[in-house]
């Protein structure tokens, strides 16, 4: 028979079980007391995590002023936000009004091709054959009510000009072989009806195709009303592959050509007009290029404002691309430079619209010609806001300290933590030295704990702003020095340095609620103690089960006994 054997009571009547997990209950009654240390202990740890998560902020806002971030602010204003806004572009800008008089904006340079890039259409040749850029769809159009019919294999564009002259349409249509243009005008002398162009139900795009749907209508030199296309005829297809365009200086080479200085590389044979012109934009070349259909040209833009010309070409070019699209011959109109006086001073030139150097410390930016007075001054807003932030996070602290330390707090009765509320109120109410008299404690420019006074509850900063606004007035650096100053020993510099050292890692705080902190082996030596109870609860289970199987099985055998004896005394 095995040592764990127990009858649980059939031989004794007693309920084992039930009494040794009493007995084992008072063994680990102990337990309870420490469980109970190690919960107090966990408590504990929260919160001293929750007070220097808050301490950390307050230390963030009395950083402010020891980085010198809260007295250098300031602000400008323009009293002509039209010609020109005004920003804050340094700690230490000029105080003061000054007038600016803007006579001249900045402006980019400009170039656009020397001429159309592509070749005139031939008149005479039918129209899919004829160099048109657009091609004509078979079909009918109508001017001023008549019906024209077109056949782009068969028609030329003389033939079909004749057509619209010969008409009742009441217009004279002709090409103008010089600009590859089409021009429209009333027949009739002074006639300034407008010329409609086109019907809904029109099959074939031929006036949009020779550049005249859409075109401005004015009156001409005859008095009558006038159109002329609003593209060159043969212009330049930007989306087709270069080599399969019709440039009128010829075909184009493939290599580099130059733009101020920078290289860009061209192939005729898969790049298109608006590949090279991506390839210029995305360029170190300091433009901006597009294509002007109007012009059939492409016009370049610096990105350099000012009266720099554009640099087309260099020795090194091996494509003729800036030949061909007559960027070569451009015409440039030179931008400006702003031109500008502060305070009736000399004329000031600038090659950009945002000047920063004109008035110390701030950024103007121009807009238009004229007058606008910008000031700059002190920002107190942003200094009495600062404050407040200060006393908000100060309260804050006070009230946390409170409720970790009273009577129900996790704290209770911590001397350490209720330490660290005496030492920041004494440091907030002290008088700093090295300072103006006059503005050498927080009560000297409005901040107290009010006229109030209430026992039973955490007494909290409060600001009279008028009375801080006022020390600013009258001596600012003198309110800078009581937060801060070269000796240190302004208020958010004392309370700085003990804040900093209570919540940095290292810091008294940390160290108690760090995990593997004081706290933390607190619990770590309770959770042995509970460990060692429990081994030894163990050890008395097994024992006392196998001193209740014994006394069950020698029960069994008096049992026995006394049940041989009986059956003796019956003879």
């Amino acid at each position: 028979m095995s040592s764990g054997w127990s009858a649980s009571g059939l031989i004794t009547g007693l309920d084992s079980a039930s009494l040794i997990q009493q007995l084992l209950a008072l063994d680990r009654a102990p337990e309870t007391r420490i469980k109970e240390k190690i919960s107090k202990l966990q408590g504990q740890q929260t919160g001293i995590r929750e007070l220097r998560t808050q301490m950390t902020t307050l230390r963030n806002r009395l950083q402010d002023y020891r980085l010198n971030n809260i007295f250098n602010s300031f602000k400008s204003s323009t009293s002509e936000d039209t010609v020109l806004t005004s920003s804050i572009s340094s700690s230490t800008p000029s105080v003061g009004s000054f007038t600016v008089n803007v006579t001249q904006l900045a402006s980019s340079t400009a170039a656009l091709s020397g001429g159309a890039m592509g070749a005139s259409i031939n008149p005479a040749a039918a129209l899919n054959s004829s160099g048109l850029t657009t091609s004509v769809e078979a079909g009918t159009f109508t001017i001023n009510g008549v019906e024209f019919t077109v056949d782009p294999a068969t028609d030329t564009l003389n033939g079909i000009l004749g057509q619209i002259n010969a008409s009742t349409a009441g217009v004279t249509a002709t090409y103008d072989a010089v600009n590859d243009r089409v021009v429209m005008t009333n027949t009739t002398a002074g006639n300034t009806n407008i010329i409609n162009l086109g019907v809904t139900d029109d099959t074939s795009n031929f006036l949009s195709a020779i550049g005249v749907e859409g075109a401005t209508q004015s009156t001409g030199g005859t008095g009558s009303t006038t159109l002329t296309s609003t593209r060159h005829l043969g212009a330049v297809d930007p989306t087709g592959v270069l080599n399969t365009e019709n440039f009128s200086a010829g075909g184009m080479t493939a290599g580099t050509f130059t733009i101020n200085g920078i290289q860009i590389s061209v192939d005729p044979t898969t790049d298109s007009l608006a590949d090279v012109i991506e390839r210029i934009n995305s360029s170190d070349a300091g433009v901006s290029a597009s294509y002007d259909a109007e012009a059939d040209g492409i016009r370049v833009l610096s990105k350099t404002l000012g009266s720099r010309t554009i640099s087309f070409g260099a020795a090194g070019d091996t494509s003729n691309f800036l030949s061909i699209t007559k960027l070569s011959t451009a015409v440039q109109t030179a931008g400006n430079d702003a031109q500008f006086t502060v305070n009736g001073g000399p004329v000031q030139t600038r090659n950009t619209n945002e000047v920063a150097d004109a008035i110390s410390g701030v950024t103007l930016r121009i807009l238009s010609t004229g007058t606008s007075n910008v000031t700059v001054s002190s920002d107190d807003d942003k200094i009495v806001e600062a404050v407040k932030n200060f006393i908000t996070e100060f309260n804050n602290t006070v009230k946390k300290i409170a409720e970790l330390t009273g009577t129900e707090g996790s704290l209770a009765g911590d001397s350490g933590m209720s330490s660290i509320d005496g030492y920041l109120r004494q440091l907030v109410f002290s008088q700093v030295t090295g300072v103006d008299n006059d503005y050498n404690s927080l009560m000297s420019i409005g901040i107290s704990t009010g006229s109030d006074f209430d026992p039973n509850t955490t007494q909290e900063l409060e600001l009279d702003e008028n009375k801080l606004r006022e020390a600013l007035r009258d001596n600012r650096g003198a309110v800078e020095a009581l937060f801060s100053n070269s000796g240190a020993t302004g208020v958010a510099d004392l309370m700085y340095d003990y804040v900093d050292g209570a919540t940095r890692m290292n810091g008294f705080l940390n160290e108690r609620a760090k995990s593997n902190g004081t706290i933390d082996l607190q619990i770590k030596s309770l959770n042995d103690q509970i460990a060692r109870i429990e081994d030894r609860v163990k050890l008395h289970e097994t024992r006392l089960k196998r001193q209740f199987s014994s006394l069950e099985q020698m029960s069994s055998t008096l049992k026995s006994q006394s049940s041989a004896l009986s059956s003796l005394g019956s003879f």
